[in-house]
C-alpha cells in the first residue's frame, strides 16, 4: 500500500514537472541542480571569480552607501502627519536674506489665505537655563501655538499649545526629550511645573518624543515656545513691526489643493499687502510656495543625485568589466560537449545566466559588508552640511535596493556574454580540437571597452572640475585672518541686561583682552563663515527713492577692535573706539562693496546715511556719518559675490541679546575656552559660552557640503578610471589569446615583436580614442549639472578635460603594453623560436 502511494506520488510529481516544462517554468529540483553546477563551475576558477565578485563588490558597496544616505535624506518622508501637505512659504523678494517673513505680514497671510488648514511662523532662538547645577546655553524656536495640530505630533508627556498663550506675559514651553532627560532627571511629574530660561519663568507644558525634531534642519534644538516672547504688548513690539523680517512660514494644505493653486492664492495676497502699505511692502509683492522636504534639502537634492548617477555609473563599468572577464573566459569545448549531449540553447543560456547571477549575489554580499563599514566614514565625512543625513545607514530598504543592483547586474554582465557564448555553431571546437572565434563577442567586447572609456571620462572629468572649484575655495582671499583665532557666543538676557549690556561688554573684552596669551579680542552679532546676514534698508539723501523703494546693505554690529581682531583692513579713515556710544555721534563703516556700489568715484568718507536701524522705541533710527571704509569680506564660504555691507558700533545700539566673541591668541585658540569661561563666570555664573570654535573650524563647516561632494566623486572617479584601464588590458590579453596561431606564423616568417606588438596594442589604442571622443561630447554635454556647485572655474574647463583624456589614454595603452599583451607575445615568440631550433 505504501509502494503504492508513493508510485502515485512520484507519478503527480513526474507529471507536474512535464507540465512546467511545458509551459517555460523550472521546478524547484531543476533551479538546485543548475545552482549546484554553477557552484561547481564557479569553483574551478576561484582566482577569476574572486576578481570578479571583488569589482562587483567595490561597485554594489559605493552604490549601497550612497543610497542609504540618499534614502535618509530625500526618500524617506518627514516624520510628520501626511507630509505630503506641509509646504513652505516665502515672500518672493524681500530685505532680508532668505526672503523671510515679518509677524504682521503672516497675520495678513492666516486670516486671507484659503489654502490651509494650518499656517505657522517660527524662527530660532537662543536661552539659557539656569537654576540646575550649571546654566546651559539652549537653543530653540518661537513658534504660532498651532504648531503641533500642523505636524499632527502630541508630546510624550503633557500638552501643546493654547491659543491664549501668544498674548503678553505668558511664557510657556515644550522641552526637548534629551533635555528633560540630562537637565531635568527624566521626572515624570515635570509638566505643569516653572524652569528658568534667560532669567524668565516659564511653565512646562510638555515633553516631546525623543525622535521628535523641528524644524528638520535643526536637529539640536532643546525647545519650542509661543511667539509671546515677541509680543511685548507695546507699539514697538516685534509681533507689530511690519519692517522686521526674521520669520520663516510652514503650512499644511488643505486636502485637494496644489501647491500651483497655493502660489496665485499667496501672491494675490502678497500684491493686496503691497498696495495696503506701500512703504514697507513694495519690495514684497509675491509670495512663492515649495514641499517642505523641497524648501529645506535646497541644492542638497540635486548634488545628491549627482552623486548617486556617478556611483551608478562606475556600476556601469564595473558590469562591463565583469562582462567582458566572462567573454574571455566562454567555455566553447564545454558548451558544445553539453550540445551534443542534448542540451539546448535555452538549457545553455540559463546556465550561464544562473552562474552571473550568483556573482551578482555574491558580489552584492560583500558590498553590503562594505557599505557597513564605509557608511559611518562617509557621514563622518558630511557632518552636519547635509540635514537628515545622519539618520542614514544600512537598514532593510538599503538591503532591498542592495539586492535589486546584485540582481540586475549579474543581468547586465550576463545576458549578453551567455547569449553571445551560446550562439553559432556549438560543435565547431570539438570538430576542429580548438577554439572558436566569434566577430560578435569580438565586437561585444570591443563596444564594452570603448563604452567603459567614455563613462570614464565624463566622471573623472566631474571630479576634477569639483577639485579644481574645492582649490579655488580654500586658496581664495577670505578678507580677514583666520589664523589663531578662537570664537564663541554667549547670551546676555533683557531680564538683566536690558540697560547695562553694552557696559557690560566693555568691561568683558577689556578683561578678556588681559589674559595671557590673548593678542586682541572684539565681537560680532554676525560672524564671518556663518552663512548669515540681515539686510538693512537706508535712507541717502544724495539719491532719494519712496520709502518702499529704498537702497539696501547687509547690516552688522561690532564692537571696538573687531577689525583689527579679525585683520580686516582699514582702507580710509578711522576705526571704531570705546568713545562710540549712544550719547556720541552716530558712525558708521563700509566695505569697498558698499563705497563701489553707492558712491561710484566719490569719496564716501562724511557721507550721511540714515539706516533703519534704532536703539529702542526711545531711540528712533538716527543718521548716522560714514568714518572708515574697510575690505570686502567672504560672509560665506561659497559666496559668489561680495555684497555691500555696512557696520554700526553695538555700543550705539544695545537693543540686542548676544554677540559673538573673536580672540586672537598667541597660543592653541581651543585652550583659552576654560580661562574665559572662568572669567564670565567672575562676572555672572549663570552665563555658559557656547559654539566654542576656531575660525578654521567654521570655514570648514562651511565647506563641509562642497568637501563631501568632491571627495566621494573624486574617490567613485578614481575607481572608475582604475576600472576603466582594465579593459584594455583584459581586451590584450583577449586578442592575442585568440590570435595566438596568427601571431605564431607572423614571427615565424620573420615579423619583429615590436611590429607584432605594435598591432595588437593599434586596437587598444583605437578603442581608447573612440571611447574618449564619445567620453568628451558627454562630458560637454553634462556640464550644466555641474555648474550650480562650481566656483572660480566653468563646467567646460579645456584644462581639466584635456588633463583627464591625456591620462586615460596614455595609461590606457600602457596598461594594455604592460600587461598580458606584451607578455604574450613574447611567450609566442620563445615558442616559434624554440620549435624553429629543432626543426
Amino acid at each position: 500500500m505504501k509502494h503504492s502511494a508513493r508510485r502515485q506520488f512520484g507519478n503527480v510529481t513526474v507529471l507536474k514537472e512535464r507540465q512546467r516544462a511545458q509551459r517555460g517554468m523550472l521546478s524547484p529540483a531543476e533551479w538546485g541542480r543548475d545552482v549546484r553546477f554553477g557552484m561547481r563551475m564557479l569553483a574551478k576558477r576561484p582566482a577569476l571569480n574572486a576578481a570578479m565578485v571583488l569589482a562587483l563588490a567595490l561597485g554594489i558597496g559605493a552604490n549601497t552607501t550612497v543610497f542609504s544616505i540618499v534614502d535618509a535624506v530625500l526618500l524617506r518622508p518627514l516624520p510628520y502627519a501626511h507630509p505630503e501637505r506641509l509646504v513652505e512659504v516665502q515672500e518672493g523678494t524681500g530685505i532680508f536674506e532668505g526672503d523671510s517673513v515679518c509677524y504682521p505680514d503672516f497675520f495678513d497671510w492666516l486670516t486671507q489665505n484659503q489654502s490651509f488648514d494650518h499656517l505657522v511662523s517660527y524662527h530660532g532662538a537662543s536661552l539659557t537655563l539656569t537654576g540646575v547645577e550649571r546654566a546651559v546655553h539652549l537653543n530653540g524656536e518661537v513658534v504660532s501655538w498651532e504648531l503641533l495640530p500642523l505636524l499632527g505630533v502630541n508630546p510624550e508627556m503633557g500638552r501643546g499649545f493654547r491659543p491664549e498663550e501668544e498674548k503678553s506675559g505668558t511664557r510657556v514651553v515644550l522641552l526637548r526629550h534629551a533635555l528633560w532627560a540630562s537637565q531635568l532627571g527624566s521626572d515624570r511629574s515635570i509638566v505643569g511645573r516653572t524652569i528658568h530660561l534667560s532669567g524668565e519663568v516659564y511653565t512646562i507644558a510638555g515633553v516631546m518624543p525623543a525622535t521628535f525634531r523641528f524644524p528638520v534642519d535643526a536637529p539640536q534644538n532643546n525647545f519650542w515656545t509661543t511667539l509671546a516672547v515677541d509680543n511685548d504688548g507695546t507699539a514697538k513690539a516685534q509681533t507689530a513691526n511690519r519692517g522686521d523680517h526674521e520669520m520663516s512660514v510652514i503650512g499644511r494644505l488643505k486636502p485637494g489643493v496644489t501647491i500651483a493653486r497655493t502660489n496665485a492664492d499667496m501672491t494675490a495676497i502678497a500684491a493686496r499687502l503691497a498696495k495696503q502699505y506701500p512703504d514697507t511692502n513694495t519690495q514684497h509683492n509675491s509670495a512663492s510656495v515649495e514641499s517642505e522636504l523641497t524648501a529645506k534639502l535646497g541644492d542638497t537634492r540635486t548634488r545628491l543625485l549627482v552623486i548617486l548617477g556617478a556611483v551608478g555609473l562606475v556600476l556601469l563599468i564595473t558590469c562591463g568589466n565583469v562582462g567582458n572577464l566572462l567573454l574571455m573566459r566562454a567555455r566553447e569545448r564545454e558548451l558544445a560537449m553539453r550540445s551534443a549531449l542534448g542540451a539546448s540553447r535555452a538549457r545553455l543560456v540559463r546556465q550561464l545566466l544562473v552562474e552571473s547571477i550568483m556573482i551578482g549575489v555574491l558580489g552584492g554580499a560583500a558590498g553590503c559588508t562594505l557599505a557597513f563599514v564605509s557608511t559611518p566614514a562617509v557621514l563622518r565625512l558630511i557632518g552636519d552640511g547635509v540635514p537628515r543625513a545622519a539618520d542614514a545607514g544600512v537598514n532593510l530598504p538599503v538591503l532591498g535596493f542592495a539586492l535589486a543592483i546584485s540582481l540586475a547586474s549579474g543581468l547586465v554582465f550576463g545576458l549578453v556574454p551567455a547569449i553571445t557564448s551560446a550562439r553559432g555553431d556549438l560543435l565547431s571546437p570539438l570538430k576542429e580540437g580548438g577554439r572558436s572565434e566569434t566577430c560578435g563577442q569580438h565586437r561585444l567586447g570591443s563596444a564594452v571597452i570603448a563604452g567603459q572609456v567614455a563613462l570614464g571620462i565624463v566622471l573623472t572629468t566631474s571630479a576634477g572640475l569639483l577639485v579644481t572649484s574645492f582649490i579655488h575655495l580654500i586658496h581664495t582671499n577670505d578678507g580677514f585672518n583666520p589664523d589663531h583665532v578662537l570664537t564663541l557666543l554667549f547670551e546676555t538676557p533683557d531680564s538683566r541686561y536690558a540697560n547695562t549690556r553694552a557696559e557690560f561688554y566693555h568691561e568683558y573684552f577689556e578683561k578678556l583682552r588681559a589674559l595671557p596669551g590673548v593678542q586682541s579680542a572684539g565681537g560680532s552679532i554676525l560672524l564671518p563663515m556663518i552663512d548669515n546676514s540681515a539686510n538693512i534698508s537706508f535712507e541717502n539723501p544724495e539719491h532719494p527713492r519712496p520709502k518702499g523703494q529704498l537702497e539696501s546693505a547687509a547690516v552688522d554690529l561690532v564692537s571696538s577692535a573687531y577689525f583689527q581682531t579679525m585683520e580686516i583692513p582699514l582702507l580710509a579713515g578711522q576705526d571704531f573706539n570705546d568713545s562710540d556710544t549712544s550719547q556720541s555721534p552716530q558712525v558708521m563703516i563700509v566695505n569697498r562693496a558698499f563705497a563701489s556700489e553707492f558712491f561710484p568715484g566719490e569719496n564716501p568718507l562724511g557721507k550721511r546715511l540714515k539706516p533703519g536701524t534704532s536703539g529702542g522705541p526711545t531711540r528712533p533710527p538716527a543718521w548716522r556719518t560714514i568714518v572708515g571704509v574697510v575690505g570686502n569680506i567672504r560672509t560665506g564660504a561659497t559666496q559668489r559675490k561680495t555684497d555691500p555691507m555696512c557696520y554700526v558700533p553695538a555700543r550705539q545700539l544695545p537693543n540686542w541679546c548676544c554677540m559673538y566673541t573673536v580672540a586672537r591668541t598667541s597660543m592653541d585658540p581651543l585652550a583659552l575656552e576654560p580661562e574665559i569661561q572662568k572669567l564670565l563666570g567672575s562676572m555672572d555664573p549663570d552665563i555658559p559660552i557656547s559654539d566654542v570654535r576656531t575660525m578654521h573650524d567654521r570655514i570648514g563647516l562651511q565647506l563641509a557640503q562642497p568637501r563631501f561632494a568632491m571627495v566621494l566623486l573624486a574617490v567613485f572617479a578614481g575607481l572608475a578610471l582604475v576600472l576603466t584601464l582594465v579593459g584594455p588590458y583584459g581586451v590584450m590579453a583577449y586578442s592575442v589569446t585568440r590570435r595566438t596561431r596568427e601571431i605564431g606564423v607572423r614571427l615565424a616568417l620573420g615579423a619583429p615583436r615590436w611590429t607584432v606588438l605594435q598591432m595588437v596594442l593599434r586596437q587598444a589604442a583605437v578603442l581608447i580614442l573612440i571611447g574618449s571622443g564619445l567620453g568628451i561630447a558627454a562630458a560637454l554635454a553634462s556640464g550644466s549639472l555641474l555648474q550650480a556647485f562650481l566656483y572660480g572655474t566653468g563646467a567646460r574647463n579645456p584644462v581639466v578635460l584635456a588633463s583627464v583624456c591625456g591620462v586615460i589614454a596614455v595609461t590606457g595603452v600602457l596598461a594594455g603594453s604592460k600587461g598580458d599583451a606584451s607578455g604574450s607575445v613574447r611567450r609566442v615568440a620563445v615558442r616559434v623560436n624554440s620549435r624553429l631550433r629543432r626543426h
